[in-house]
């Protein structure tokens, strides 16, 4: 997630300023004191009352004082369970241990006299870093203000004892002029486990789910670039993306040169969705261009219909989807023409298409320059790379992507979604999907 939260959003933490004035306590201890007198104003009026304290005035009596403990003692238990943290953000009072922890002030020194008149120097804090604490039920923001002072360069390495101090592992670092955001996210990641149900469900918003805290948003993020050699579970991972597809009523077209199970999916979309010869990938791409274009002259072009800013969603156009498996091996078997003449469609679909809500997927087990050009590749707003892969690989598909860990889950990689204001990509376990207990077959027939 983007970090786009101003400053006033974030409580500042600093040894510098006081801590923040206890007001839910006094509040409580005022109105303990203020209670107990009225109390016991009244309660000594009820026993003065001679009639009263002849017949029903004992009664009376014990039925305030019962009333005063009970009143006091649910006021008390308000205050230990939602009062006692001062601060606006449950985490931000433990920034000010972390500051004076790891020394991150300076000290300096204040003359002053004693009681005898006498000069003394009293050690006083003359600097101090500056935290800033954001947080909401789903994740945690530490920032690290840049101000030019002595502690500048240390802001840039909180990492470990952030996550120490507050016994989460870091999400995100988003590193700044001015300052350098930390984030932590509560909920762990998890894997989507795909069962069938009877009933259909569909969506119709423009998130396609990829695990409990991930979704890809078609309309912000759109295409998407899968890499990962021969059992990493790329099939499998396509197999989930049509099914969510079809859950958005989308068309989708498939391009299979490599013979494979999506291929055999001609058998319940039509031939007009899915294609293996390679004359019929070439024209199957000029197709889905055809509908891309159709679409902007008659939505953007067309007078009656265009409005300014609009896209496919405010139009209610439906998604189209065009999954292309397997990159290498259609330029391996196509001649140069055919080839060129596909690859300039989707370029052509790429660069135009999130607009009219017609999206690309690419997948290859060699994302390189000669099955994915550079500049395509950086207009495919997500991309993922599952099971290990070389460095080289790695670079090709993220651009820059160092230290990267080996996968040993199957189905796991690494993931990068554009406009998420991450510095590089982050470990992802793709929705498992188990063949023995889910059909696939009979889940898309459900969609037609």
């Amino acid at each position: 997630m983007g970090i786009r939260k101003r400053q006033n959003d974030f409580f500042i933490v600093s040894l510098l300023k006081r801590k923040p004035f206890h007001i839910k306590f006094w509040l409580c201890v005022v109105l303990t004191i203020v209670t107990a007198v009225l109390f016991s104003s009244v309660n000594k009026a009820v026993v003065t009352i001679r009639f009263l304290q002849h017949s029903i005035g004992g009664y009376v009596s014990i039925f305030l004082i019962a009333s005063y403990i009970f009143g006091i003692y649910m006021m008390w238990k308000w205050y230990f369970k939602h009062g006692r943290n001062r601060y606006p953000y449950p985490s931000a009072g433990q920034l000010r241990y972390f500051l004076e922890a790891n020394k991150l002030y300076e000290i300096g020194h204040k003359e002053k006299q004693d009681i005898n008149g006498k000069l003394i120097k009293e050690k006083i804090i003359v600097n101090s870093a500056c935290l800033g604490c954001w947080e909401d039920e789903k994740q945690l923001i530490i920032r690290a203000y840049k101000r030019g002072d002595v502690f500048t360069d240390k802001m840039n390495n909180l990492d470990t004892g952030l996550s120490a101090l507050y016994g989460l592992a870091i999400d995100n670092k988003i590193d700044k002029i001015t300052h350098c955001d930390y984030v932590f996210r509560k909920t762990h990641d998890k894997r989507i486990i795909i069962e069938s149900k009877n009933e259909i469900e569909y969506n119709s918003g423009v998130n396609l789910p990829l695990n409990n805290n991930l979704s890809w948003n078609i309309l912000k993020q759109p295409h998407l670039l899968l890499a990962g050699v021969t059992g990493s579970g790329k099939t499998t991972f396509l197999n989930y993306l049509i099914i969510e597809m079809k859950k958005m009523q989308s068309d989708v077209y498939i391009c299979d040169p490599k013979r494979s199970d999506l291929s055999s999916l001609q058998h319940f979309f039509g031939k007009e969705y899915v294609a293996s010869e390679t004359n019929m990938i070439a024209k199957m791409t000029r197709i889905v261009k055809e509908i891309m274009n159709n679409r902007f002259i008659e939505y953007k072009e067309n007078a009656e219909n265009f409005v300014y800013g609009y896209s496919f969603v405010d139009y209610k156009l439906k998604p189209v989807f065009l999954i292309f498996d397997e990159l290498g091996a259609f330029r391996a078997s196509a001649n140069k023409k055919v080839f060129s003449e596909a690859m300039d469609n989707l370029t052509e679909v790429i660069l135009k298409g999130r607009e009219m809500g017609v999206f690309c997927v690419l997948s290859t087990q060699q994302p390189n320059a000669n099955n994915i050009p550079t500049e395509l590749r950086d207009n495919l707003s997500v991309r993922l790379a599952m099971g290990n892969m070389s460095n080289e690989a790695y670079r090709m598909v993220f651009g820059e992507a160092d230290d990267l860990q080996t996968v040993n889950t199957l189905g796991g990689g690494y993931i990068y979604l554009d406009g998420m204001g991450w510095e590089k990509p982050k470990y992802f376990e793709a929705p498992y999907l188990d063949y023995k207990k889910f059909n696939f077959i009979d889940e898309i027939k459900k969609f037609k």
